[in-house]
């Protein structure tokens, strides 16, 4: 079953009429009104958590579960339409894993959006464990709206955007990915007229290191050029960011401690925080690194991960 169908798509977002789906379905669509884009609204039915019984035919429940899923993505339309105009959005529903539509969605999307609540706590069904495999697997940038734990729709506020004193947020390593995601953030930061806040966190495996690491004065020789090469490398992003986007605004950190955490904590003030999908840090295989999963748990702005 489905909605309107498009074979291209600008802007993608999940959508379930949780409030955390309604938060991120409010930022798809001002982001999709900044960038004159469409958005598609998609919605699918996990089988998995529809109750049944062990005889039951499920093909006759698909007319009654097409008419609840119309009328779910028609009031998202309806909600997104404050923002955009009609014509800018599209709708999508299907019976069947809701990850799976939204990654297939993403090989001809711009960005996919999904929401997630609480510190720590994913949502169940399409924006809980669904997240980290759409972040994990998307074929374009994906961004992740957290909405607070145990709220209504109604209570919920907008997440800050990026602009008026929240920065675009971006942690680097050495790897390709934290190049991408520097590009992309300045992109953000530019047309939101955002200042990028380009940040490393130095740290190392040597617990003895930490101590002097922590102090970003005294250390040994180890922890002396874990810093250096820190700022060098901050540095060396925001000057390859200034000779290209003179007009943004660039500033550079070097924190010490857990990466992960540190970039988190910074989502208090940020508009934004976007990371690689998978840097240095991360494990042999996983295609979401410990970083990126860090920040999207713990971190109370939205969190952009880029493959």
């Amino acid at each position: 079953m489905n909605g309107q169908v498009r074979t291209t798509y600008g802007i993608v977002v999940g959508y379930d009429g949780s409030a955390a789906s309604q938060l991120a379905l409010e930022w798809a669509a001002e982001t999709a009104r900044q960038q004159g884009k469409h958005l598609t609204l998609v919605h699918s039915v996990n089988l998995a958590s529809v109750p049944a019984f062990p005889a039951m035919d499920l093909s006759q429940m698909e007319p009654t579960l097409e008419h609840a899923a119309k009328a779910l993505v028609d009031e998202g339309a309806e909600r997104a339409g404050a923002t955009l105009d009609a014509s800018q959005i599209e709708t999508q529903y299907w019976l069947g894993s809701p990850a799976a539509q939204l990654i297939d969605a993403s090989r001809e999307a711009e960005l996919v959006v999904v929401g997630s609540r609480g510190r720590g706590r994913l949502l169940a069904g399409l924006l809980g464990s669904t997240s980290y495999a759409v972040t994990a697997h998307s074929q374009c940038p994906v961004v992740v709206v957290r909405g607070p734990e145990g709220k209504t729709p109604d209570d919920v506020p907008m997440p800050a955007r990026p602009g008026r004193g929240h920065d675009v947020v971006v942690g680097i390593d050495d790897s390709d990915a934290a190049v991408r995601a520097v590009n992309a953030a300045v992109e953000v930061a530019e047309r939101e007229g955002a200042v990028l806040h380009i940040v490393r966190v130095a740290h190392s495996p040597s617990m003895e290191a930490w101590t002097y690491a922590e102090t970003a004065k005294g250390g040994t020789e180890e922890t002396h050029a874990i810093r250096d090469h820190a700022e060098e490398s901050v540095t060396r992003a925001a000057n390859r960011v200034r000779a290209l986007h003179p007009k943004v605004i660039v500033t550079t950190e070097v924190l010490y401690g857990d990466p992960g955490q540190s970039l988190a904590d910074l989502g208090a003030t940020a508009g934004l925080i976007v990371v690689g999908s998978r840097g240095h840090g991360g494990f042999t295989g996983m295609l979401l690194g410990s970083v990126s999963h860090r920040v999207i748990h713990d971190a109370t702005c939205p969190v952009m991960v880029v493959r």
